[in-house]
Formats: structure tokens, C-alpha cells, sequence
């Protein structure tokens, strides 16, 4: 890890820009809480991200090309298709919000 004197950017994750105090044990004592209570913020963020790429659903390249070849062939040009994206669309946001 780099440490860079003369940055000037913001700090990260509301952590305080500044010096740790020194020679007073209570101090130290809890300055190591903090970076432990830090510590397992992160990881607890960190496991919540990797978990979520879970549900992240499979891209399938056959699906995607009989999409195109469709495309390209005009079906998704009538009403009935524009009715049936727009159920999907509803029904995808009323999941997505609970109803």
C-alpha cells in the first residue's frame, strides 16, 4: 500500500482526517476498537457485495443472438409485442417494489 503525504481528497468511509493521539494507553486501546469495528464493517460490506454477484443471473450467449436474429426479422414490431414488453416491464417493477 501507497501512502501519499499531499493527498488532498476526501476521507473514506467518514474516517477523520488527522494524527492518532499518542502516549495514552486508553487511547491506543481505543483507537484498535475503532480499527477493529472498522475492520469488521468492511468485511461485513465486503461478504454483502460478493454475495449479491451471486444473484446476478447468467448471461447466455445463444438467448442473446436469437434475440438479435428477431430483432433483425422485425418481430418485436407489432402490438402484441409492445403489450407483452410492457406487461414484463410492470411486472418486473411491481416485484422490484414489493406489490
Amino acid at each position: 500500500m501507497r501512502i501519499d503525504p499531499g493527498f488532498q481528497g476526501n476521507p473514506l468511509n467518514g474516517r477523520k482526517i488527522g494524527r492518532p493521539v499518542q502516549g495514552s494507553s486508553s487511547a491506543s486501546t481505543s483507537r484498535t476498537d475503532q480499527a477493529a469495528e472498522s475492520e469488521s464493517t468492511v468485511s461485513a460490506e465486503t461478504a454483502a457485495l460478493v454475495g449479491s454477484l451471486h444473484e446476478i443471473p447468467e448471461v447466455r450467449a445463444e438467448v442473446i443472438e436469437e434475440v438479435r436474429r428477431r430483432l433483425g426479422r422485425g418481430e418485436f414490431m407489432s402490438r402484441d409485442a409492445a403489450q407483452k414488453t410492457a406487461e414484463a416491464i410492470l411486472a418486473d417493477l411491481a416485484s422490484f417494489i414489493g406489490q
